[in-house]
C-alpha cells in the first residue's frame, strides 16, 4: 500500500475529524508512581502543559517545621523533570492549583502564613524551569477550617484568562459581619492588582460564602465573563447548598445561584467545574449531614448548570464516591471526569483513589478504583487531567502505601476506559436523579485593595519514586483506548500529511505520532505503525 496515498485519502475524505482527533492522541503508556521523601507529599492539582509534560503542586512538609509549596513536573511517562518546594518565612504554605500561562510558565494558586490573617492568599508565576518569577499575596484566610473536616481549607483556585489577566477566588473568614465571605481578585499577567472584591452572603454570622474555583467562560465567543463555583451556608434553612456564579470581567454579578438539596438536613457544595461543548457548567461537590462549619464528606452530587442563566439541566446523587476539590474535567470524549476517594468496608476500610465518568446528558459510564485496595492505607485522588495529546487521564492525589514517607504523591494514568494496568477495580455506584431547588441570593458586593508583591524563595526537592505497575508504550495506540484501529489511523494519517512537528501546535508543542523519535513524521513512522494497526490489539 502507498502510505502517502492513504495519508491524502484521510485528509480529504475526513479533514474535520483529524483536526478534532489529534488534539486527543495518545502514547499509551499507563502507569501508577509513587513519588516522595522520608517527609509528607501531597498533590493538590494537576496540569497536562503545551510541552507534553505535565505538573503537579501540593505541599511537603519540613522535617520538624512548616509545611511548603510543592510543584513537579514530568515528562510523559512520569518520570521527575524537577521538583521544587517555595517555602516562606512564616508558618505553613501550600499550593492548591495550579494553570499554564501563555507564555508556558506556570501559576499556582497557595495559602501562606506568611500573610497573616489579612491577606493569606498567594499567587505565585513561576517559569517552565520552576524559577520564581513573582509572587503576590492578596486577601483571604490562610488554613481556617473548611466546611470538610478531612481538608483544611478550600485553598485557592487560579487561572490566566484573557489579556494574560490572572483571576484567583478564595474566601475571608470573619469579615464583613459574616462568617466567611467569597473573594475574587483580578490581577495583570505581572501581577498588578486590577480589581478585588468580596462577596457577602445574607444572613450575617453564621452566614457563609466560600468560593472554590474559577473559570473564563467560554460562550458567546469573545467573552471576557468570568464563571464561579463554590458553597454557602444558608441560614434560613440551616444548610449549606452549592454555590455557582457569573460575572463579568471585573466581578459585576450577571447572575448568582443556590442549590439546595432537596432532602430535609442534606447539605451538598461545589467543589469544582469544568465547561462542556456547550459552556455549561459542570460542577461536583459534597453531600451530606451538616452543621456550621462542617459537612459530611461521604458522597457525591454531579450537576450541569446553564451557563446563561444558572438554570439545573440535571443533577445527579451518587454514593460512596467523595470527589476531591477542584477536581473535574471535560473529556475529549464529551464526558465529565471527577476524581476523588471510595472507602468501602465497615470494620476494616479500604480507602482508594477513584475516577467517575458521567455523560454530557448525566448518565453514569463507568468507575475505578486504584490503590492497594486493602484494608490500612490513606489513599486519595485529588485531580485529574486529560492527557494532551498523549489519550488517556492523569490522576494525581497521594498515598501511604509505597514507603517512601508518611504520605507521598499518588500518579495514576490511564487508558481512556480508566484502566491503569494493574491495582485497580471497577465499581458500579448507586446513582439517583435529584431535583435540585435553585435561589438567587441577595449578595453584598464591597471593593477591596488588600495585596503585596512578595519574594518567593525555591529549592530543589530530590524525590524517589516507586511503581507498582508500568506498562510500556502500545506503539500506534494513539487515542490511548488500547487498540490500534481506524481511529488511530485517522490521527496518524494528519500527522503524516503534516510531516514536520509539532503538528498542531495550537494545542501542544509535540509530535504523538512520530513513533521513531527523529522529529518528523514520514515513511520510517509509517512502517512502524502499520504492523501495529494490522495487528489491532496492543500486545
Amino acid at each position: 500500500m502507498n502510505s502517502r496515498t492513504q495519508s491524502g485519502f484521510c485528509v480529504w475524505l475526513v479533514a474535520g475529524m483529524c483536526v478534532s482527533a489529534i488534539a486527543s492522541s495518545a502514547s499509551a503508556q499507563i502507569f501508577q508512581h509513587g513519588y516522595g521523601t522520608n517527609a509528607p507529599e501531597v498533590a493538590f492539582d494537576i496540569r497536562d502543559l503545551y510541552d507534553c509534560s505535565y505538573a503537579s503542586v501540593g505541599f511537603r512538609t519540613l522535617i520538624g517545621g512548616p509545611s511548603g509549596i510543592h510543584a513537579v513536573k514530568y515528562d510523559s511517562d512520569g518520570f521527575v523533570l524537577w521538583s521544587k518546594q517555595y517555602t516562606l518565612t512564616q508558618g505553613n504554605s501550600a499550593g492548591y492549583t495550579l494553570d499554564e500561562g501563555r507564555d508556558l510558565s506556570l501559576l499556582l494558586g497557595c495559602e501562606s502564613a506568611f500573610g497573616g490573617a489579612a491577606s493569606g492568599k498567594l499567587i505565585v508565576r513561576i517559569s517552565p524551569a520552576g524559577i520564581p518569577i513573582w509572587g503576590t499575596l492578596v486577601q483571604g484566610t490562610p488554613f481556617a477550617n473548611s466546611i470538610a473536616p478531612a481538608a483544611g481549607t478550600l485553598g485557592v483556585s487560579v487561572r490566566e484568562v484573557t489579556n494574560q489577566r490572572v483571576v484567583s477566588v478564595n474566601r475571608q473568614t470573619a469579615a464583613f459581619g459574616v462568617s466567611r465571605a467569597g473573594i475574587l481578585t483580578v490581577q495583570t499577567g505581572a501581577g498588578a492588582l486590577i480589581v478585588e472584591r468580596g462577596y457577602v452572603p445574607p444572613g450575617a454570622t453564621p452566614a457563609e460564602l466560600d468560593f472554590a474555583e474559577i473559570r473564563e467562560a467560554r460562550l458567546p465567543a469573545g467573552t471576557t465573563d468570568l464563571l464561579i463555583v463554590g458553597n454557602m451556608f444558608d441560614t434560613q434553612v440551616n444548610k449549606y447548598g452549592a454555590f455557582a456564579m457569573r460575572t463579568d470581567a471585573v466581578g459585576n454579578i450577571i447572575w448568582a445561584r443556590e442549590y439546595l438539596h432537596p432532602t430535609a438536613g442534606v447539605s451538598i457544595t461545589a467543589d469544582g467545574f469544568a465547561l462542556d461543548g456547550t459552556g455549561d457548567i459542570i460542577f461536583s461537590g459534597r453531600r451530606g449531614a451538616a452543621v456550621p462549619g462542617q459537612i459530611s464528606p461521604t458522597n457525591l452530587i454531579v450537576s450541569r448548570v446553564d451557563h446563561v442563566t444558572g438554570a439545573q439541566v440535571w443533577a445527579r446523587d451518587v454514593d460512596g464516591f467523595t470527589n476531591g476539590y477542584q477536581a473535574v474535567t471535560f473529556t475529549p470524549n464529551r464526558t465529565a471526569l471527577i476524581a476523588g476517594r471510595t472507602s468501602t468496608g465497615a470494620a476494616a476500610i479500604i480507602n482508594s483513589a477513584s475516577l467517575i465518568e458521567f455523560s454530557n446528558a448525566g448518565v453514569f459510564l463507568q468507575q475505578e478504583r486504584y490503590g492497594p485496595l486493602v484494608p490500612g492505607f490513606t489513599v486519595r485522588g485529588e485531580a485529574v487531567t486529560n492527557w494532551r495529546p498523549w489519550g488517556g487521564y492523569a490522576l494525581a492525589g497521594y498515598s501511604d502505601d509505597f514507603g517512601l514517607g508518611s504520605s507521598d504523591i499518588y500518579l495514576v494514568k490511564t487508558y481512556t476506559d480508566l484502566t491503569s494496568g494493574c491495582r485497580e477495580q471497577k465499581v458500579t455506584p448507586i446513582v439517583q436523579n435529584v431535583v435540585l431547588q435553585v435561589r438567587t441570593p441577595a449578595l453584598q458586593v464591597p471593593q477591596l485593595d488588600n495585596w503585596a508583591s512578595i519574594v518567593v524563595p525555591s529549592n530543589d526537592v530530590p524525590l524517589l519514586t516507586k511503581e507498582p505497575c508500568f506498562t510500556k508504550r502500545c506503539i500506534g495506540d494513539l487515542n490511548g483506548d488500547g487498540l490500534v484501529d481506524d481511529d488511530d489511523f485517522v490521527i496518524f494519517a494528519f500527522a503524516y500529511d503534516q510531516l514536520l512537528c509539532p503538528t498542531f501546535p495550537a494545542l501542544y508543542g509535540c509530535c504523538p505520532a512520530d513513533l521513531n523519535g527523529d522529529g518528523v513524521v514520514d515513511d520510517a513512522d509509517f512502517v512502524l505503525f502499520s504492523p501495529a494497526y494490522d495487528a489491532l490489539v496492543c500486545p
